[in-house]
């Protein structure tokens, strides 16, 4: 009974060592509109817009805002942030609120929401060019209670800011089509001539480069033709905002590569064709594709081959048969 005893001691210890203590989670859940800014200002103008903050989660959150510049953005359009990063023109920005303040914090109530009054004064000397930033708005705290255990999670989001300094709506720029080729592989590539295959789905890719000092919203269209120009498909180009010297894919307007399935009907040479028009600037590209039926073509080969194969099989039976008799 004393080992039985001991037995049931040692296993309530081990169980109570083991065992995990509570965990505390908390939500978040916050939204900012417009999470997007474009704004074309001349010099010596003032322009003001209003930013709603909304607090979607149970509790109360502390957040702080501020203004971080950036040059550069992925193919996708995210900027590149760095907030070490220090330029005159921070002192273009200001809040217009009598409560909240660029870094310093402020609370918003669980489920209400708050006002940003951001105020961008551009002087009189100010240079023609493209200034970006992103407002962050970030959750703050400034201490931790003793009785907290585990990480601590900080909320970030943002909107990006465009903005073009210039006497002129849309200045000019100068955009190129990088890239532009099929996917996947699925052809055969003869100096400038594609060979694809004319029942498979063919899909592209492309980058637009924007080599100017402006940016530039992308509409087009992607256009297949026939050898005479005859187009045979058309899809629009998702509009998407291009910043001065940087690269961004170019999507179809639902947000993927472009892609067309031909028939058998579309055999022999074809254009395919991707236009950018802008407000600012223009820029075309083709590529020329032969479709040829390679799949039907190799299953009818293959399908005569073993035909024939049959065939000889077969004879040469036949003539075994015959001598053997």
């Amino acid at each position: 009974m004393t080992k039985k005893y001991l037995t049931i001691i040692f296993l309530s210890v081990l169980f109570t060592l083991l065992s995990s203590q509570k965990v505390s989670a908390e939500n978040y859940g916050l939204s900012i509109y417009p999470p997007l800014l474009r704004i074309h200002i001349k010099p010596g103008k003032s322009i003001t817009q209003v930013f709603k903050i909304e607090n979607l989660s149970s509790t109360d959150k502390t957040l702080i805002t501020s203004i971080i510049p950036f040059s550069e953005s992925d193919n996708f359009g995210n900027p590149i942030l760095d907030p070490k990063t220090i330029t005159p023109w921070l002192s273009y920005f200001s809040l217009a609120n009598s409560q909240i303040k660029f870094n310093e914090p402020f609370n918003i109530a669980a489920g209400a929401s708050e006002q940003l009054v951001l105020s961008i004064s551009i002087p009189e000397d100010a240079l023609l060019t493209d200034i970006y930033a992103t407002i962050i708005i970030s959750t703050y705290e400034n201490s931790l209670t003793q009785s907290f255990q585990g990480s601590s999670i900080r909320a970030t989001l943002g909107s990006n800011l465009l903005i073009t300094i210039n006497d002129q709506a849309y200045p000019d720029t100068i955009l190129k089509i990088e890239n532009f080729y099929p996917l996947d592989n699925n052809y055969l590539k003869v100096g400038n001539l594609y060979f694809v295959d004319s029942i498979t789905p063919i899909k592209f890719t492309a980058l637009v480069s924007n080599e100017g000092n402006f940016s530039a919203e992308t509409k087009g269209v992607f256009r297949v033709s026939t050898s005479n120009n005859k187009p045979i498909y058309l899809d629009g180009v998702l509009p998407v905002n291009v910043i001065a010297k940087s690269r961004r894919a170019i999507l179809s307007i639902d947000g993927n590569n472009f892609e067309y399935t031909p028939s058998l009907s579309n055999i022999g040479p074809h254009q395919i064709t991707l236009e950018i028009k802008t407000d600012n600037s223009n820029t075309s590209t083709t590529i020329e594709v032969f479709f040829f039926p390679l799949k039907l073509s190799l299953g009818l080969f293959l399908t005569l081959l073993i035909i024939v194969s049959v065939l000889v099989i077969t004879s040469k039976s036949s003539r075994k048969s015959i001598d053997t008799q």
